[in-house]
């Protein structure tokens, strides 16, 4: 497996660090781990498009988390360079509805004519993509927040939080895992509802007993010396501050 940030921010606009975006890259498949603004820009610059993407997970549906869906699927329908591998859309229940009305409010503009676009739903169940599978987990951020966690039952795992606060689901989510993605949005004297700080997400990481930890989706007041030295308070183990367009082996 491979990982890429694509964007390691947040809503907040910023000139070095694009909106939540991942590309997971595992040898038979290319997925993206939600598609937040950036996320086509950030694909070219890697020799990718809309056209080579096979699923895009959400992990919720926050606008930094979803909005280039609208133009990766308004740029498939591109008349000379149109999309013709199938796409699927994959969220927590309650997805499918959430995508049909931004669908009906751009029309047949988002609507697919030359490849089949497929919505699935998990809750938290298993499901067998190509070469890995894909759990969710519920997180505690809104109804539709699911952690992923990837798995290639010969190789590497890889866990995914989203946006979320600290709950006992993470520890699941990221047992053993050999990466594990934690949001980190605030420093821990700046914590925030819903979101983590580097002290949590280093608590997490230790007991979760995964190898490596890359904090990401860093909102203007984490400066990266300060939350790198409260995360290793907690865990042991080696941190990675992600930053756009840095790519990890797993």
């Amino acid at each position: 497996m491979k990982l890429t940030i694509l964007g390691s921010g947040t809503a907040v606009p910023s000139l070095q660090r694009n909106s939540a975006g991942l590309l997971l890259q595992t040898g038979q498949s290319q997925c993206l781990i939600d598609c937040g603004y950036g996320t086509l820009h950030q694909l070219l610059r890697l020799g990718l498009s809309y056209h080579d993407i096979d699923r895009i997970f959400f992990t919720h549906v926050h606008p930094d988390h979803i909005c280039d869906l609208i133009p990766f699927l308004f740029a498939s329908k591109y008349p000379d360079s149109p999309r013709t591998r199938d796409l699927a859309l994959v969220g927590a229940p309650g997805f499918g509805e959430f995508f049909r009305t931004l669908q009906n409010a751009f029309r047949h503009w988002l609507k697919p004519d030359t490849y089949r676009l497929e919505i699935v739903e998990l809750d938290q169940e298993t499901m067998e993509c190509d070469d890995f599978r894909i759990t969710p987990f519920p997180v505690r951020h809104m109804d539709l927040s699911r952690g992923y966690r990837f798995e290639n039952p010969s190789g590497p795992t890889l866990a995914v939080s989203g946006d979320t606060d600290y709950c006992e689901s993470l520890i699941d989510l990221g047992r053993g895992a050999d990466l594990m993605v934690l949001e980190c949005s605030f420093p821990d004297d700046k914590k925030v509802a819903k979101h983590l700080t580097p002290g949590e997400a280093g608590r997490i990481a230790e007991r979760a007993k995964c190898k490596t930890l890359c904090l990401t989706h860093f909102f203007p007041p984490c400066e990266m010396e300060t939350i790198l030295e409260q995360c290793q308070n907690e865990y042991s183990g080696e941190i990675i501050l992600a930053k756009d367009l840095l790519t990890m082996e797993i």
